[in-house]
C-alpha cells in the first residue's frame, strides 16, 4: 500500500529537533482533560476476583426469578416481562440460545450472577432478535473442540437492539492438536464475543482473554465500548467492519501471546473494509491504552481500506468523520496508527512509543517503530500534537491540516527528541508499568499540551 510521504527517518535520527522547543513552549492547549491515571488500568487482571468483587446491578426493582440450570434459564428469558432479573446460581450453563427475548426502554431483562463470588458460567451464547437485555457479571466460558474451526463464535449477539455486557468474562481457550504444531498448538482460539447486524450495543467494564481474535464486530450500529481489558489473544485484539456511530474509550489491550513461527496478522484494533458494501462512519477511539508489554509485536491501529485502495470502489467507500486523540501506544511495529481513504480524519494528542521488548528477530529498528501513517488520498485531514516517530509531512500532504507534531526517538541520546529526556523510564522501565512512560515533570513535555494527556502527570 502507498500511503501518504512522511519524514526520512534517518533525517529524523540525526538531526535535533527544531519544533520541539516551540511547539512545547507552550501552555497547555485549551480544552484538554486534566492529566489523570488511565482508568482502564484498574486491571482486571487478577480474573474473577477483580471483575466479580460485588454485584454491579442496582437492586432489582421489578420481578426477581431464581433460575440454576439451562433449560430453567431459556425458559425464563424467553418469557420474562420487561424489568425481569434473572439470578444465576453459581454453576456451567451449557448453551444458551435466547430468541426474540424482549425488555423495555428503562426497564431490561437482567441476567446476573446469584452470588458474584461464584458467577455463573455459559458454554455457548447465540442470542438472537432480542431487545433491551443486559448480561451482568457472568462468565462466557469457552472450551476447546477438535471440531472447531478458528473462526468458531462461541459467544454471539445478533440482530439486537439495545444489548449491555457490563462486568463479564470471556475466557477463551488453547487449540490443542499436534504438539509437532508449534504455531498453533497452545495458544487461543476462535472468536470470543461477537457482535453481528445489531444496534444500540454497549460493552463495558469486562475482560476477553486467550482467544484468536477477541472482540469482532460487522454490520453494526451505535456502539458503546469502554473500560475493557483485552489481552493474551494470537490474533487480534478487536475487529471492525461496517460500523457507525461508535465509541472505543479507555481500553487496555495488551501482552498478546503467539509463537514466533506463527504468520498470522496481529492487530490490537483493526478496521477493514473488504467485501462490504458502506464504510465505517462516525467513529471516537480515544484514551486507550495498546500495550505490547511483555508480548510479541502487533500493529495497534491498523485501519486499511481495502475495496478503495484495490481499485474496487472509490469515494463512496471511505471511511467517514474519524476521531483517534488522547491514546498512549506502546508497541513494536510500524503501524502504530494507520488509516486508509478517508473523508473526514481527526488524529490528535496521541503518544507512541517504541517497546524494543517486543522486537522481532530481524535487525530493522524503522519497522520496530510506531509512527501515524494515512493514505494520500484522503480528504480533511488534521494531525495535530502527537508525539511519534514518524508523521505525514505538511508540505507534501496538500490541503491536510498538520501541525505542532513532535518526533520522538529512542536511538540518539544527544538529541532533544529521545526518549530518555521525555520520559520516566522509557527504554528501562517495566514495559507493563504505566508509570514509565509518564512524562518526566523536570523534562520538556510536562505542561506542553503534547501527545496523551493522561501521560503528564507525576503520579
Amino acid at each position: 500500500m502507498i500511503f501518504a510521504p512522511v519524514a526520512d527517518p534517518a533525517r529524523d535520527q540525526t538531526e535535533d529537533c527544531p519544533a520541539m522547543s516551540s511547539a512545547m513552549s507552550r501552555s497547555a492547549l485549551p480544552g484538554h482533560r486534566p492529566a489523570a491515571c488511565h482508568p482502564g488500568r484498574r486491571h482486571v487482571l487478577g480474573g474473577l476476583a477483580a471483575i466479580c468483587a460485588a454485584p454491579l446491578s442496582a437492586a432489582p426493582s421489578g420481578p426477581v426469578i431464581d433460575v440454576a440450570d439451562a433449560d430453567a434459564l431459556l425458559e425464563a428469558a424467553q418469557s420474562a416481562a420487561p424489568g425481569t432479573t434473572l439470578r444465576l446460581a453459581p454453576g456451567r450453563y451449557g448453551a444458551f440460545k435466547p430468541r426474540g427475548a424482549k425488555g423495555s426502554a428503562g426497564q431490561p431483562i437482567t441476567l446476573v450472577s446469584a452470588d458474584p463470588a461464584s458467577p455463573a458460567r455459559l458454554g455457548y451464547m447465540l442470542m438472537d432478535e432480542c431487545a433491551h437485555v443486559v448480561l451482568d457479571g457472568l462468565v462466557f466460558d469457552y472450551h476447546f473442540d477438535a471440531s472447531h474451526k478458528m473462526t468458531f463464535r462461541p459467544f454471539t449477539v445478533r440482530a439486537c437492539e439495545n444489548v449491555t455486557v457490563t462486568g463479564c468474562l470471556f475466557d477463551g481457550d488453547t487449540m490443542r492438536s499436534d504438539p509437532a504444531d508449534t504455531a498453533y498448538h497452545g495458544y487461543g482460539w476462535a472468536l470470543g464475543l461477537s457482535l453481528t447486524s445489531a444496534r444500540g450495543i454497549t460493552l463495558r467494564d469486562s475482560e476477553i482473554r486467550g482467544f484468536g481474535r477477541g472482540l469482532v464486530v460487522a454490520d453494526c450500529h451505535d456502539l458503546t465500548i469502554t473500560g475493557n481489558d483485552l489481552h493474551d489473544m494470537r490474533l487480534d485484539g478487536m475487529n471492525f467492519a461496517r460500523v457507525s456511530d461508535m465509541l472505543l474509550e479507555n481500553n487496555h489491550i495488551h501482552d498478546f501471546r503467539r509463537a514466533p513461527e506463527d504468520k498470522g496478522h496481529p492487530d490490537m484494533m483493526q478496521f477493514w473494509t473488504r467485501r462490504t458494501t458502506a464504510p465505517t462512519e462516525r467513529v471516537t477511539i480515544r484514551r486507550n491504552l495498546l500495550n505490547s508489554g511483555l508480548g510479541p509485536l502487533t500493529q495497534s491501529i491498523f485501519m486499511r481500506n481495502e475495496e478503495v485502495d484495490t481499485g474496487a470502489a472509490g469515494r463512496e467507500m471511505f471511511y467517514r468523520d474519524l476521531l483517534i486523540e488522547e491514546n498512549v501506544i506502546i508497541n513494536a511495529h510500524l503501524h502504530g496508527i494507520t488509516v486508509g481513504e478517508t473523508l473526514g480524519l481527526t488524529i490528535r494528542n496521541n503518544t507512541l512509543i517504541h517497546n524494543a521488548r517486543s522486537d522481532g528477530a530481524a535487525d530493522n529498528p524503522d519497522l520496530y517503530t510506531p509512527r501515524i501513517t494515512v493514505k494520500e488520498r484522503s480528504e480533511q485531514v488534521r494531525i495535530l500534537r502527537n508525539l511519534a516517530y514518524l508523521v505525514p509531512k505538511p508540505q507534501l500532504a496538500a490541503g491536510w491540516e498538520i501541525a505542532d507534531n513532535v518526533p520522538i526517538q529512542d536511538r540518539r541520546m544527544g538529541l532533544s527528541t529521545h526518549y530518555d529526556k521525555l520520559f520516566v523510564n522509557a527504554r528501562g522501565g517495566n514495559p507493563q508499568d504505566l508509570a514509565s512512560f509518564r512524562y518526566r515533570q523536570d523534562g520538556p513535555l510536562a505542561g506542553a499540551g503534547l501527545g496523551a494527556s493522561w501521560l503528564d502527570t507525576a503520579g
